[in-house]
């Protein structure tokens, strides 16, 4: 059975099951949906929730999915500490897709006057949105020079019945292609990808270059061939097990109003102006499950996390072989900080650590680096190496006037920093021992006496036995 959305459903069921919640009540798109999400947050608790009955729609709307790290790392096989470097693993081992004629996406075809995006759910996510926006789609379109096929994650608004407006960003390969398209007058078809196993939606992270295609990267993180077929209305393929497709032009020379929309920084992104598609087509499986994803809360950010946690492993790593681990925590918004440990064999190797990943990422803003003894995922361990081995005037750098992601809240223009723009300072913290040089020994209990203590075979819990035993002793 090919890896899909409904194959990973069931493996979070049986392997994780208090993972998996369901709300068999009518809840509102706008606002209700979401709003059960963020209580379940507010008591830090990230289950994925199918929401069974959505009103003005007939499509169950699966929530916050890949919004647990420990669900990400069961779709590979792994755990916490071992998902970026098997992320990589399989990354670095593509398998090119199959191509299949009866796709289960195309059980029910739509289109011409029959479209219409009020037959999916129309969800409003966020205070201060534009409206109901797709926030899961995985847009995939091809390069008309070379063919390879390119795959992204945008904000896509909701505009009319046929009518869509999304952010590709200056930056975004997606972008990039829309204008070769637009330099001969023609549109981009584009078709949205919604709902399919987590190595898809990792796949469509990948931080790598124009000319690999990231539906084969997608079949490395599988392990297996993503099944694909060719759509109805464009000549885009697709994956075959998905849940819905919406296919479409991307208008030459045509940009309106698009925005604000809650962001990964958890801030509004403001309003631009950005492309238009047509929509000519909307696929769905017979029992589709339209998958959505919380924006400007931790589903946003965990879903981005693992490819570009990768693309800096490797980064890193070609600089810096004695790299240990390295994550992008959820403080800097899984973007613009990561904390790396490395085996620090030589004194300045930590400063050309932090450059290499600085320089590979324009998300990225703070690199902090830390002995192997760290565990760069327990935050408090990397802000106590910090507190206990940095000194300010020799152990940090700034990088001023550096390119960064222009959802950066805190980005600036270069002629005027009162405005928006895409400048902002890169900068680093080398919290590593010298070499060479004593350093105060940490304090601890041996980790042989407590590694392996076994604490009920030590507590007994319960305050009334206790009380009982006080008592008897005096």
């Amino acid at each position: 059975m090919p890896k899909d959305l409904r194959t990973f459903l069931r493996q979070v069921q049986e392997m994780l099951p208090d993972d998996y919640v369901r709300v068999e009540r009518e809840v509102d798109p706008e606002f209700e949906l979401t709003g059960v999400l963020r209580k379940l947050q507010d008591q830090n608790r990230f289950p994925a929730v199918l929401f069974e009955n959505v009103k003005g729609t007939k499509l169950p709307v699966m929530g916050n999915l890949l919004g647990s790290r420990r669900r990400l790392a069961l779709a590979f096989d792994s755990d916490d500490a071992g998902l970026t470097a098997e992320y990589v693993r399989r990354q670095e081992r593509t398998l090119d897709p199959v191509m299949i004629d009866d796709a289960p996406v195309h059980d029910v075809v739509i289109t011409g006057e029959d479209v219409n995006l009020n037959y999916i759910p129309n969800i409003v996510h966020c205070e201060g949105d534009a409206g109901p926006y797709i926030s899961s789609g995985m847009c995939i379109a091809k390069d008309v020079e070379t063919g390879v096929r390119n795959m992204g994650i945008y904000r896509i608004q909701i505009a009319g019945p046929r009518k869509l407006r999304y952010y590709p960003g200056e930056y975004s390969h997606m972008e990039h292609l829309r204008k070769k398209r637009e330099e001969r007058d023609e549109p981009l078809e584009v078709a949205i990808v919604i709902g399919h196993h987590p190595g898809v939606y990792m796949a469509s992270q990948y931080r790598g270059p124009m000319g690999v295609d990231e539906l084969a990267v997608a079949g490395g993180l599988l392990g297996e061939p993503l099944r694909m077929t060719k759509c109805k209305t464009i000549d885009v393929e697709v994956p075959a097990d998905a849940e819905i497709v919406i296919e479409g032009h991307a208008l030459p020379h045509v940009k309106e109003l698009e925005g604000p929309f809650g962001e990964f920084t958890w801030y509004l992104g403001p309003a631009e102006m950005n492309p238009v598609i047509e929509v000519t087509a909307i696929t769905h499986r017979r029992d589709a499950i339209y998958q959505d994803m919380f924006n400007a809360h931790p589903e946003h950010n965990i879903t981005g996390l693992i490819g570009r946690e990768a693309g800096l492993y490797r980064a890193v790593r070609n600089v810096v072989p004695a790299l240990k681990a390295l994550t992008l925590p959820f403080s800097g918004c899984c973007r613009h900080a990561v904390y790396i440990s490395i085996k620090k064999l030589y004194d300045g190797v930590a400063k050309n650590c932090a450059l290499a990943a600085l320089a590979a990422d324009p998300f990225l803003k703070l690199a902090i680096v830390v002995d192997e003894d760290i565990d760069v995922f327990d935050e408090t361990q990397v802000m106590w190496a910090v507190a206990t081995r940095v000194q300010a005037d020799r152990d940090v750098f700034v990088i001023p006037d550096a390119y960064v992601c222009e959802l950066d809240p805190s980005a600036y223009d270069v002629a005027d920093r009162s405005k928006r723009g895409y400048l902002n300072a890169k900068w680093s913290i080398d919290a590593t021992k010298p070499v060479g040089i004593p350093f105060q020994e940490k304090s601890d209990v041996p980790e042989a006496a407590w590694k392996h203590i076994n604490l009920d075979d030590y507590i007994v819990t319960g305050p009334r036995r206790v009380i009982e035993e006080l008592a008897a002793r005096r």
